[in-house]
């Protein structure tokens, strides 16, 4: 009597024990995510099609991205896609995967850059562009994007990303410039996104999860604000009047970086975003309208 085929339920079944066996956080999704990749497939189509054999090529190919994630590579390079805003980036070593939280600061752009006439804001280390991208593709009115990067390689996945996501009519309206933090920008602008590298070295040692992922944009030296503090010592030199200013941090580390902003620009309205979980996972400083209005990027 011949053994029955396993089915696409029994290959997902089975991945998704081995994950949580291997304390993998989300055992299920990570298993549905990387069989429907294999298959190339919505997760309707995998509902409808769990009773149906999995070929012997899907199922080695299956099984191979389940060893590396095992061995912890994250979904989303094994994919090599990630969603964020509703829109599907490329990823790969070279670029930090973006992250839900991120966004509230994209959200929180969007509604800034509608008080400004004419914008021009500052994505600074764009890594693949999700934040640029996602701020020019969905902003409701024009608005000019500078992205920088230290890493040729982020930027160009980022190009790519750009290419692949934007409208003949949007993509001039991004540019991208290879340097670190603000150097590459020697005029004003409106406003300044950025989501720097924060962790301390320990916090990195403490998640595996993040040995795959670039170091130089997740370690902030010994207290996570390197670069977010090199960052703040250049606003004055490119920030506009009226101008603001989106940060993503630790939240261990949100009030210590508005009352360096505060001091900065004394008067100035600088709160704290909080995310899903109720940590303040933002700092920013929202645009002066008066000033803004004022303000025109020629």
């Amino acid at each position: 009597m011949s053994q029955r085929r396993r089915s696409n339920q029994d290959a997902l079944s089975e991945s998704a024990r081995q994950l949580a066996v291997a304390g993998i956080a989300t055992p299920r999704l990570d298993a549905e995510v990387l069989l429907r990749h294999v298959l190339g497939i919505s997760r309707t189509e995998l509902f409808l099609r769990y009773p149906d054999p999995i070929g012997d090529d899907d199922k080695h190919r299956y099984e191979e991205l389940i060893e590396r994630r095992l061995s912890g590579e994250p979904v989303a390079y094994l994919t090599g896609a990630r969603e964020f805003m509703g829109l599907s980036f490329e990823v790969a070593p070279g670029v930090l995967i973006p992250r839900p939280e991120t966004e509230l600061l994209v959200e929180w752009a969007l509604a800034a850059l509608a008080v400004i006439r004419n914008p021009l804001m500052v994505d600074v280390g764009t890594g693949s562009g999700a934040i640029a991208i996602s701020v020019v593709a969905l902003a409701t009115a024009p608005v000019r994007v500078v992205a920088t990067d230290v890493s040729p390689v982020a930027l160009g996945i980022a190009r790519r990303n750009a290419d692949a996501i934007l409208n003949e009519v949007r993509r001039p309206w991004l540019k991208f410039q290879e340097g670190s933090l603000l150097e590459p920008i020697s005029g004003q602008v409106n406003l300044v996104l950025a989501n720097l590298p924060y962790l301390t070295p320990n916090q990195i040692a403490q998640n595996p999860d993040l040995a795959v992922e670039p170091r130089v944009a997740l370690d902030g030296g010994v207290d996570g604000l390197d670069s977010v503090r090199d960052l703040i010592s250049d606003l004055q030199r490119v920030l506009g009047p009226g101008g603001g200013v989106g940060l993503e941090l630790d939240p261990s580390q949100a009030t210590k970086v508005e009352r360096l902003l505060r001091d900065l620009y004394p008067g100035r309205q600088v709160r704290k975003i909080r995310d899903l979980a109720g940590l303040a996972r933002h700092v920013v400083m929202e645009p002066h309208p008066t000033g803004c209005a004022a303000f025109h990027n020629g």
